[in-house]
């Protein structure tokens, strides 16, 4: 058990969130996936539900005592952020739906503008996708390339590699993330900002992940653009930030057009607002940022440098804990954290252990978190990833550890009871293939199943006795898009026209799903195929809503699949 930070004490932080006293299957919800979103306090909701109660109206023009009140309080909120990040004029602040859009805005409108033919964009290999696509479609507009800084083998940012790219390509804008999202890390941004400014590059930095741990400084940093997002900052959904140097956006063209955005319209021509608005067209979102402003007095009316201690604390309680268990690895173990944990395990997948966890009322984060480059960088598919935030405890990790050790237990032993053990070989093409001789058998066991677990430990039985696709098979072309887990598929049409098929997947709970969709299409006709309804199906052995949308959408990509090869086979 750690020792708590001095002067903080996540007990009472946790009574001002409403939904931390939330069951989930039946037990006390322990969240650690607020690098994903984080969840609001009290005061959030409650300048939300104020707004529309009391103040709803639009601003800017009005006239009338509501639409008054209203510009008021949006103007204070964007002073409110000034202050957050240490701007110096409320008009370098822009709203945005999030930080994705505040990289897209500069991508679209600044980078548009200054970048030619032939020059270098430079990121980082532990970029979101949301730091990496908007400079792709951008330099494939303008002939200029985008370059990645590789890592260290500790995870962290190679700045002699860095030195060294900035040196060769001389390029014209620099897009950081603060903190990766996927490992935590927390990059030298005032380091990496003041390289960059040597051979005269633009700086962005991406403070998705940062803004809610980290004192965030724009003027210490020295970058000329940083975004943010609410909702990673206990605020809502559906708003952010940009800052920029007022200088630069000045200069910048508008990116969307119309109302608020213009100064004078004519079918002669139109000009455009002084900033923030030349950026805000349309009606804002104006309660989302009083309420995002509320968010960021609440972060502020604590003591930052006591949450961030604790939640550095929670990692390495975590980190100590798991790395107890065998087979498990985490990335980037040894550099400064903001409170990220991720993880694999051999043998295990990442999808499957989430689903377990959330068993326990456990909610954490499984996938390649939107970090595919980072992913085949560090020669995986996918991690398992606990963050954690202000209100989580010593004694949440502790459970999340003892429930992942016994899931992976779980998942990795074999000695499960098959609920269909019937398979038949193709000798010609040495694909094994699976053949119940009783269609109803894993469905009726299913049906009868008692709870979700006893439906999970059936499902997991099931997919023991799956044939296992030889190596060759698994290939680009018989993998099955829009999984989140790899499948992959193979359709044979049999001399009396009806259809059998051989799947596999690297994720143990979907070979059981396989298990159960082949138990009803197997030695079917098109004709029947076609009539295949994925709901129905699962909602008949009551897996529909316990499955989740990443896995029911893949069994939907599933069976579709084997609807366009019946289909393109006649």
């Amino acid at each position: 058990m750690l020792n708590p930070v001095k002067g903080f004490d996540p007990s009472k932080i946790r009574r001002d969130f409403p939904i931390l006293s939330s069951k989930i299957n039946g037990q006390p919800l322990i969240y650690l996936d607020n690098a994903a979103t984080t969840h609001k306090p009290r005061c959030v909701i409650d300048a939300l539900s104020r707004f529309y109660k009391l103040n709803n109206s639009n601003v800017h023009r009005g006239s009338h005592t509501l639409s008054n009140r209203a510009t008021s309080e949006f103007e204070a909120a964007r002073e409110t952020v000034a202050q957050f990040i240490n701007a110096t004029d409320t008009a370098e602040i822009i709203w945005t739906r999030g930080a994705t859009e505040g990289i897209n805005l500069i991508a679209q409108s600044y980078a548009d503008s200054v970048l030619c033919a032939g020059d270098t964009v430079l990121v980082s290999m532990m970029e979101h996708h949301a730091n990496i696509v908007p400079w792709q479609q951008i330099a494939d507009k303008k002939q200029a390339q985008v370059l990645p800084i590789p890592l260290t083998q500790k995870g962290e940012l190679d700045l002699v590699a860095y030195k060294n790219l900035l040196n060769k390509h001389h390029p014209k804008i620099v897009s950081i993330t603060h903190v990766s999202n996927a490992m935590g890390i927390i990059n030298p941004v005032i380091e990496i900002t003041h390289l960059a400014k040597m051979v005269g590059a633009t700086v962005i930095i991406d403070g998705a992940q940062a803004a809610a741990h980290e004192v965030v400084d724009v003027q210490k940093i020295g970058c000329d653009f940083y975004v943010f997002s609410g909702h990673k900052c206990y605020g809502p959904t559906g708003i952010g930030v940009l800052w920029g140097r007022k200088v630069l956006m000045e200069a910048m063209p508008p990116w969307q057009s119309g109302g608020e955005m213009i100064e004078k319209v004519s079918f002669s021509g139109s000009t455009f607002n002084r900033l923030p608005f030349k950026f805000e067209a349309g009606t804002p979102p104006i309660a989302d940022a009083i309420a995002m402003a509320e968010a960021l007095r609440y972060l502020d009316s604590l003591d930052r440098a006591a949450i961030s201690a604790h939640e550095k604390q929670l990692r390495q309680l975590a980190s100590t804990l798991c790395q107890k268990i065998d087979g498990l690895t985490i990335l980037a173990a040894e550099p400064e954290n903001v409170g990220i944990l991720s993880f694999t395990v051999a043998g295990v997948h990442h999808q499957d252990l989430a689903t377990l966890l959330d068993q326990s009322g456990i909610a954490i984060r499984s996938g390649h978190h939107c970090t595919m480059p980072l992913m085949a960088y560090l020669g995986c598919d996918g991690t398992v990833r606990a963050s954690f935030a202000l209100y989580n405890t010593a004694t949440e990790v502790e459970r999340f550890a003892e429930v992942l050790q016994q899931s992976i237990a779980q998942l990795l032993n074999v000695n499960l009871t098959p609920a269909v053990d019937l398979r038949a070989t193709d000798l010609k093409s040495s694909i094994t293939y699976f053949e119940p001789t009783d269609d109803l058998q894993l469905i009726s066991r299913l049906q009868s199943a008692k709870n979700w677990q006893a439906r999970f430990d059936t499902l997991l039985s099931a997919g023991n006795y799956l044939p296992e696709l030889p190596a060759a098979y698994k290939s680009q072309q018989n993998k099955v898009s829009g999984c989140e887990s790899n499948v992959w598929l193979i359709a044979a049409q049999q001399p009396d026209h009806s259809w059998k098929f051989a799947a596999d997947s690297d994720a143990r709970l979907m070979r059981g799903i396989i298990c159960l969709l082949l138990s009803v299409i197997q030695n079917k006709t098109r004709e029947n195929l076609q009539l295949i309804d994925t709901q129905q199906l699962l909602e008949s052995c009551d897996l529909y809503h316990y499955l989740g949308p990443s896995r029911t959408n893949g069994v939907q990509a599933i069976v579709d699949t084997i609807k366009q090869l019946t289909l393109q086979g006649e």
